[in-house]
């Protein structure tokens, strides 16, 4: 039944020390009370604050959204080792899955990449000018990176999933390599805030960028996740 892929999530959380149980009467606020970063999940969702006392299966009901789906991807985001039972997958949340993804792509786009290059612009207001070059560079180098795997998912993936047409498997399993150099990166930006910065940047300011840097890559790697273990059974099962 429904309950019982939740109750094996829940009792993972359980056994790693948290009481939170994750069912469709549960309201957002408990949910986003007991695991903070799934407000951003809801934003990309569309769905705005106030909540209220709304249950998932209410709000679900009401944007027209499969409970079981929008339970996955929370468990997805509260543990990054959580793999969804490939035999409850319905062809209804492939669309939906997709579009998750489109806006988790803007998401980054719009508000984390930003966020941490304001960060990395106030680091550099501390630097001098050839530090300043270089690391502007190493970040927008990266930025295009991150961006050109967007369009390449939006265009060449995403694109031919709408269109139900042939080899999108092929592609989906080469994003397995993409998203591998792409979590590099990332740590090398890490690396560099951590070794590399002159000793003039502030501590503080550091410690905000590398929280954003972190925070970004964490959200990454479950995004792949999705693709790798939610996406691609889809696509398998439903378009092949």
């Amino acid at each position: 039944a429904f309950e019982t892929q939740t109750v094996l999530f829940l009792d993972r959380i359980r056994d790693q020390g948290d009481s939170t149980t994750l069912h469709p009467q549960m309201t957002l606020f408990e949910i986003v009370d007991a695991h903070p970063t799934l407000l951003s999940i809801l934003s990309r969702l569309g769905i705005s604050l106030p909540f209220g006392d709304i249950t998932i299966e209410e709000t679900c009901r009401r944007e027209g959204r499969n409970v079981e789906l929008f339970i996955t991807l929370c468990a997805m985001h509260c543990d990054i080792e959580y793999r969804p039972d490939t035999t409850r997958l319905t062809q209804e949340m492939l669309p939906e899955v997709v579009n998750y993804l489109r806006a988790s792509h803007r998401y980054y786009a719009g508000y984390m990449l930003p966020h941490a290059a304001a960060h990395l612009e106030e680091i550099l207001s501390h630097c001098d000018t050839l530090s300043q070059r270089a690391l502007r560079k190493f970040y927008d180098d990266y930025v295009t990176n991150l961006e050109e795997h967007f369009t390449h998912e939006e265009r060449e993936i995403f694109a031919t999933i709408e269109r139900a047409t042939a080899d999108t498997a092929a592609d989906l399993d080469a994003l397995e390599h993409l998203h591998t150099d792409i979590d590099d990166r990332t740590n090398d930006i890490a690396s560099l805030v951590f070794k590399s910065l002159p000793e003039e940047a502030p501590t503080q300011l550091r410690t905000e960028l590398l929280g954003d840097i972190y925070m970004l890559r964490d959200d990454l790697r479950r995004h792949s996740n999705i693709e790798m273990y939610l996406l691609r059974p889809l696509v398998n099962q439903y378009l092949k």
